[in-house]
């Protein structure tokens, strides 16, 4: 088990989250997000009363900043635990729980 660097596994989640966001502010401001969304909930059998607002410059820049800043703490912790489950694992235990 490779060694993952926190930095580098945060910035990329924090891309990945933070752009799948842009697209759906693409959609909000293009006005077509309301008729996704609903296509969406009925493929997964829901019925909702759920209404999407008008686009909002500010909204937006505030939900992909805190989108990165979420995937970036997430990705640097999931490198942390990974390298930390890789170290247990290498040093020839099989668990991470302690044998009774």
């Amino acid at each position: 088990m490779g060694h993952v660097d926190p930095n580098r596994l945060g910035i990329v989640v924090a891309v990945v989250l933070a752009a799948w966001h842009a697209v759906w502010e693409g959609l909000v401001a293009a006005g077509v997000a309301q008729r996704v969304a609903d296509f969406i909930y009925r493929l997964h059998s829901v019925k909702t009363e759920m209404v999407i607002e008008p686009f909002d410059a500010g909204r937006a820049g505030l939900l992909l900043l805190l989108t990165a800043v979420l995937g970036y703490a997430a990705g640097a912790v999931a490198a942390l635990l990974w390298n930390c489950l890789g170290a247990v694992c290498s040093s020839g235990k099989t668990s991470v729980l302690p044998r009774p």
